[in-house]
């Protein structure tokens, strides 16, 4: 669909919801990274915004301080999502404000912390393979069984969330698909019940404080920095924002990369035994594997008049730096929708996003997403789609490009 602006141009509407659902969205965002690297859409409010396509346009769109993210939110003619407008979130802030939080909060994803992780996150894959092959019959779903729990108990297991407690996670997951913002006001009864969760567990850590994010976040401030001292509010906003984001995307990332290595000619058994060689075939597999107009994306508000890309972006304009798109900008990647690890360029995508709001858990996913191809080389090479790939579909209300299900044969 489109809609036509002003001077009567017909502009595309944005998110590119005539794609978004097909099993394959890269011939679309190729399309795009080669045209302008800016370009006019129309968001779901009917507003006209800028879209930005190219690699070093989207890199200086999220790192230009003239591109506001609060002003965007405050703005609600700028949202994409209906649950933008829902709480106080680190995704919403500038700097300073930004920065305090993410300080604090980058106490929790440390180097020693994450390596710590890794040998937690094998055990975790085992432990939900050796359920999957020894209590279910053929097919099995690996959606349902694998990639929607992996990432509910990672995340879990870095914040502090009590094992029983999982249930709820899993069942506020699935109330988190926001609709695309139109008229009326969002659901928040989800987010609602999240965040007075959140509040329970912090109260606990800071009587009894243990070996976790959330313990983290409470006690900043007791080494005598007072600007990093927290209120409940937002430590709840930052452990649930952390909460979302630790699955939600990861869910979508972790079924598409599944999905397209089992319908390689090779399957599981022609992954690289080289850890490096493995670690490059998930950093191009992710590239190339668009979750969808949402994963990365988030809309912004220009403060000043700024020139990028050929066009004159005014203050006050929206523009959305779509790091999808970006990933297939033929000027970063040589020919971009060729599966390439060995490309000189495998790590530079924007997947993860850039700049200030880089995604905080970003070696956390790599480390799911490694651990879960290993394990599936080295346990079930021989696995296969048990339904052919154009069978496959893709959750309607969902954020991003989430498989319904995935079964396969061992």
């Amino acid at each position: 669909m489109t809609a036509q602006t002003m001077t009567g141009r017909q502009l595309p509407e944005f998110p590119l919801r005539s794609v978004e659902r097909r099993t394959d969205v890269a011939e679309e965002y190729a399309r795009l990274a080669a045209g302008a690297p800016v370009t006019e859409v129309r968001l779901p409010s009917g507003r006209p915004a800028w879209l930005i396509v190219g690699y070093r346009e989207v890199r200086t769109a999220l790192t230009d301080p003239r591109f506001s993210r609060n002003e965007a939110v405050r703005d609600p003619g700028g949202h994409l999502l209906a649950v933008e407008a829902v709480g106080t979130s680190i995704l919403n802030l500038d700097p300073p404000a930004h920065t305090r939080l993410r300080r604090v909060a980058a106490r929790g994803f440390t180097e020693a912390r994450i390596a710590a992780l890794r040998p937690r996150i094998t055990e975790m894959v085992g432990e939900l393979l050796d359920d999957l092959a020894q209590q279910h019959p053929d097919p099995v779903d690996l959606c349902e069984g694998f990639c929607k729990v992996l990432p509910v108990r990672v995340i879990g297991e870095i914040l502090g969330v009590p094992p029983t407690d999982r249930y709820r996670i899993e069942k506020w997951r699935d109330g988190l698909d926001a609709p695309i913002t139109g008229t009326g006001a969002p659901d928040t009864s989800t987010h609602a019940e999240l965040l007075a969760y959140i509040d329970e567990l912090v109260a606990e850590r800071r009587e009894r404080p243990q070996d976790d994010l959330l313990s983290v976040l409470a006690r900043a401030g007791e080494d005598g920095e007072e600007e990093d001292v927290l209120t409940d509010r937002e430590i709840a906003a930052l452990g649930g924002t952390l909460l979302v984001a630790g699955f939600e995307n990861t869910v979508a990332q972790l079924g598409l990369v599944l999905r397209e290595v089992l319908t390689g000619p090779d399957g599981p058994r022609g992954l690289p035994q080289d850890e490096e060689a493995l670690a490059a075939e998930v950093e191009e597999l992710i590239r190339r594997l668009p979750i969808g107009d949402y994963g990365g994306t988030l809309a912004r508000k220009a403060t000043e008049d700024v020139e990028l890309g050929g066009v004159s972006i005014k203050a006050g304009d929206i523009v959305i730096a779509a790091v999808q798109a970006a990933n297939f900008d033929p000027e970063a990647f040589a020919d971009p929708r060729r599966h390439d690890p060995v490309r000189d360029t495998v790590a530079h995508h924007l997947t993860f996003g850039y700049g200030v709001h880089r995604c905080l858990g970003a070696p956390v996913a790599r480390i799911e997403l490694q651990e879960s191809l290993k394990a599936l080389r080295d346990r079930f090479p021989g696995m296969r789609l048990a339904v052919p790939a154009e069978e496959l579909r893709f959750h309607e209300a969902a954020i991003n490009r989430r498989l319904v299900s995935l079964p396969v044969v061992w």
